[in-house]
C-alpha cells in the first residue's frame, strides 16, 4: 500500500522497516482533511492514534481566566504547529486508556492526510506480533516519557514564578 511508505521514519514506527510497519495495515485507514478543519477536539472522547502524513496542523488547548467579576472565560492557546516532514503522530493516549477523552484540539492548517490507527485492532495486531507491538509500545513510552518530562519542568517553572509573585 502507498501510505506504508510515508511511515517509515514516524517516531511511532522507530526501528521497523517497511515491512514489519506494513504488519498494521489492518488496524489503519486513510483519512482526508480540507483546510481549517477540526481533526480532533478536547474534551472529545478518543481512542485512535493520528499519523500526519500529508499537510500542515496546529495543536491548542482550552485556557480558562478568571475575570476580575469572578467570571470565567475560555480562550485557546495554540501550543505547537506541525506539518508532515516530521511524521508526527498524536492522539496516542486514546490508545492506551480505557474512555479517553482528548487532551488538545488539533485543526488542520491545509488539506491533511492522515492515518488512523485503530485502538482494538492495534491491540490486535500487537497481540498477534508481540516482538513487532513490543516495539511501538516502547517508542510511545518514550513519548510519554519525554511529555511528562517537559510538562514537569513548565510546572517547575510556573511554580517559581507564582512564589516569586506571592513574594513581593
Amino acid at each position: 500500500m502507498p501510505w506504508i511508505k510515508h511511515l517509515v521514519g514516524c517516531p511511532l514506527f522507530e526501528g521497523l522497516d517497511e515491512g514489519r510497519i506494513a504488519i498494521f495495515r489492518p488496524a489503519t485507514r486513510q483519512v482526508h482533511f480540507a483546510a481549517n478543519e477540526m481533526i480532533m477536539t478536547e474534551g472529545e472522547k478518543g481512542e485512535d492514534l493520528l499519523i500526519l502524513i500529508e499537510g500542515q496542523v496546529t495543536i491548542s488547548k482550552k485556557m480558562t481566566l478568571l475575570a476580575e467579576d469572578a467570571e470565567t472565560s475560555t480562550t485557546d492557546k495554540t501550543f505547537l504547529s506541525l506539518d508532515a516532514s516530521s511524521k508526527p503522530f498524536f492522539g496516542e493516549m486514546g490508545l492506551l486508556m480505557n474512555d479517553s477523552t482528548r487532551t488538545a484540539t488539533v485543526k488542520s492548517n491545509s488539506v491533511c492526510e492522515i492515518v488512523e490507527l485503530d485502538k482494538d485492532r492495534f491491540w490486535e495486531v500487537c497481540a498477534a506480533n508481540p516482538e513487532i507491538g513490543f516495539k511501538v509500545m516502547v517508542n510511545i513510552g518514550r513519548r510519554l516519557a519525554n511529555n511528562l518530562q517537559r510538562e514537569n519542568q513548565n510546572v517547575l517553572k510556573l511554580t517559581t514564578a507564582f512564589s516569586l509573585v506571592l513574594e513581593e
